[in-house]
């Protein structure tokens, strides 16, 4: 009597510990989910081509751990911008380089979509077919699009395509979704998750830029004066986006206006609203009409960009060219990959392209090379003299000769 005593108290603490820990486990596997989407969109330095995001249909996050099976999430859209409660899974299987690196399952056809939902995908990588990473392979081709799954490893802060070959199953105690498993208190959990979620799929590693011109605002008949009116309009376009935790409605990243000072849109690492597979693209808008079509007499404003508008475009562009190692052949106009007539055909693209490529050679050389990186002055000066630049220049960023300050 005195040794069954003790034995069923013993049972019925690892009975209690076994059922705790059920219990908090999938807040577990949601925070560390969660904690994984955050460091790729902050810290990663490579990505997932902005291709494969727009054809993703579900993704499976699957953290590092050593145990034969690991837990981690699976979220499917609902809309575009929009994705339904994780579900809880288990992998069992093994990566290509490290076992206990981090897995990414990109699920792009409606064939593995069904097999996710119904209990269990099977993944197999080869190295024939390895996913496409950006910012070297930033558009992909149709063939390596229509593949059931792309799988990537993420590990020391850099995204790697993953030889991965496993299966994933759905975990009983997620089959109603994890917002039904959690309490009430770790709701909140969810909708980090949720939100760390859009802001991925939303970052970009920049690969490229384009070019536009704003044209005209339809109720003013003119170009917007600065980028609050820009803003403004593209709200009832469409052009959201929910991006580190923020909700942008403009879509260029910078914006000149008539006098030469420029002004910041997005931020560089949020996704533009350009065209199919170029969002990883980095917007620059001059302000005005350069279409001899929407523009013929000047009637709208100026025909072409004045010479202040063309020398901060250009520094700025070289500026970015060397920030994020993009090539001149990366250096578009809006109709060169959408069906638009932006930036107007009086726009001069080709001089544009020949002062990039001097000021690239000259770089190269040593010559002259701007400063790589942006200097924030809001956040690096005095507070006296913050206080100043802030009345000053009202959120503008100024590009004096090779440096550009962001005020």
């Amino acid at each position: 009597m005195r040794i069954q005593l003790p034995i069923s108290l013993c049972l019925l603490s690892l009975f209690t510990r076994a059922q705790s820990t059920r219990a908090v486990e999938p807040e577990v596997a949601l925070s560390r989910t969660t904690q994984l989407l955050k460091e790729l969109s902050q810290s990663s330095v490579s990505a997932v081509p902005d291709a494969v995001l727009n054809r993703t249909q579900c993704v499976v996050l699957i953290p590092a751990g050593t145990h034969r099976l690991r837990a981690g999430t699976a979220s499917c859209r609902e809309t575009s911008d929009q994705w339904n409660s994780p579900r809880l899974v288990a992998f069992g299987g093994r990566s290509g380089s490290r076992p206990s690196t981090n897995i990414l399952i990109f699920v792009l056809t409606d064939a593995a979509v069904k097999s996710l939902q119904s209990g269990s995908l099977q993944v197999s990588g080869s190295s024939r077919t390895r996913a496409p990473v950006a910012p070297k392979r930033a558009i992909p081709g149709e063939h390596e699009l229509s593949r059931d799954v792309l799988t990537y490893e993420y590990a020391g802060h850099k995204l790697s395509c993953g030889r991965i070959q496993g299966v994933v199953r759905q975990r009983k105690d997620g089959e109603a979704g994890l917002d039904k498993v959690l309490s009430d208190a770790s709701r909140r959990i969810t909708r980090q998750y949720l939100s760390a979620l859009t802001s991925f799929f939303n970052t970009i590693i920049p690969t490229g830029i384009v070019i536009h011109h704003t044209a005209v605002l339809p109720d003013e008949g003119a170009p917007p004066r600065n980028k609050k009116e820009v803003d403004k309009y593209h709200a009832t376009k469409g052009f959201e986006i929910t991006c580190s935790g923020h909700v942008y409605h403009v879509a260029y990243h910078y914006l000149i206006l008539a006098n030469g000072r420029i002004q910041k849109g997005r931020p560089e690492r949020c996704e533009g609203a350009h065209a199919k597979n170029y969002n990883s693209y980095l917007g620059i808008s001059v302000i005005g009409d350069f279409d001899s079509r929407d523009n013929p007499m000047g009637e709208k404003g100026p025909t072409q960009p004045n010479p202040k508008q063309m020398a901060a475009l250009a520094r700025l562009s070289h500026h970015l060219m060397l920030r994020y190692h993009i090539p001149v052949s990366r250096v578009v106009r809006h109709n060169d990959i959408a069906v638009t007539r932006c930036p107007g055909d009086r726009f001069p693209f080709g001089a544009l392209l020949r002062k990039l490529k001097t000021s690239g050679m000259k770089s190269s050389s040593g010559a002259s090379r701007p400063r790589p990186d942006v200097e924030t002055v809001v956040t690096q000066r005095p507070r006296t003299f913050r206080k100043r630049v802030a009345a000053k220049s009202n959120g503008e960023v100024l590009i004096e000769s090779t440096r550009i300050i962001h005020r």
